[in-house]
């Protein structure tokens, strides 16, 4: 009988020690799913993108962000302010238990190391050369046959005034030009192009470069009385293309298969209308050919050149 017991009782403590280690890996489990259904949206500071006002998140990258976070319901979603280059750092290296991802991002070679990308979500017209509206005429001298302009003919004049950021890279062609271009006396080289628009309204220069939306961004926050209009460049009218990445691991890949399947369901990208209302009215005109054109067209190649003969648009705001 007592040997009965005795046989009950460790039969009774084995049961309970294996039930306590069940329910203890299910809870590990539960912990682990659920720190990986969880989405860390990583925001740069980058206008008019990502724009924070009275705490609350705005710009053309939030609301593409929000327009795919509402399509992802069996993910939480959070937001954290942080720099690219801490990004990339965190992404690389990995963060235990979470997942980390951006709006915003340009896939390279290097990149494609420790992110996996999505196809193409954001679409941007590239930089251009942006004058006051209604002076167009001054600047017929350096179009060319498509209406885009030749920026060394540009450079070389002295009769129009310029001035660029110190250390931003424009683009291959258009850096190229400004360093051949570089001891002018018509170019200033500033360190902060954020006031370039209030120098454009007082007169201080006549033209100057920048992302169309960057313009219209500082134009409604600084100058909102100016009228402005972005000059295509000779050479540099493709559309730029970035995307949502997310670090590579199997939570990453996993969202970043149910975000491809959410692209490939709106072959139209509405949701590049918000980056379109960031745009002036004739930019948003060549963002709207160009965009049609790269939905529409076969040939990556040729599909994102833009010529305002081709559009019927106005050059004028």
């Amino acid at each position: 009988m007592a040997w009965h017991l005795r046989a009950v009782a460790k039969s009774w403590i084995a049961g309970a020690i294996f039930a306590l280690t069940f329910l203890a890996s299910l809870e590990t489990k539960a912990q682990t799913v659920g720190d990986n259904t969880t989405i860390i949206w990583a925001i740069p500071p980058l206008a008019p993108a990502f724009i924070w006002h009275d705490n609350t998140l705005k710009g053309y990258a939030a609301d593409t962000q929000e327009w795919f976070t509402s399509r992802l319901p069996d993910y939480a979603h959070s937001v954290l302010e942080v720099p690219l280059a801490r990004l990339l750092a965190e992404m690389k290296n990995g963060a235990e238990g979470e997942l980390r991802c951006s709006t915003t991002l340009i896939p390279t070679a290097e990149r494609r190391d420790y992110i996996v990308f999505a196809k193409t979500v954001l679409l941007h017209l590239p930089n251009a050369v942006v004058i006051r509206a209604g002076e167009e005429g001054r600047f017929d001298p350096f179009l060319t046959v498509e209406g885009h302009v030749d920026l060394d003919r540009l450079l070389a004049t002295g009769d129009l005034q310029s001035a660029v950021r110190i250390g931003r890279a424009y683009g291959t062609r258009i850096d190229t030009a400004l360093a051949r271009h570089q001891n002018a006396a018509q170019v200033m080289t500033v360190a902060d192009d954020t006031k370039f628009l209030r120098m454009l309204e007082l007169n201080r220069i006549d033209w100057t470069l920048y992302f169309p939306s960057e313009a219209e961004y500082y134009r409604r926050e600084q100058t909102p009385n100016l009228e402005i209009n972005a000059l295509p460049v000779a050479g540099n009218t493709t559309l730029l293309e970035a995307t949502i990445g997310c670090a590579n691991t199997p939570a990453g890949q996993k969202a970043i298969a149910e975000i491809n399947a959410i692209i490939d369901q709106n072959p139209t990208m509405p949701w590049t209308d918000f980056y379109a209302r960031w745009l002036g009215p004739n930019d948003r005109d060549w963002f709207f050919a160009a965009r049609d054109q790269y939905i529409n067209s076969d040939h990556f190649e040729t599909r994102l050149e833009y010529s305002p003969a081709t559009t019927g648009a106005s050059q004028k705001q």
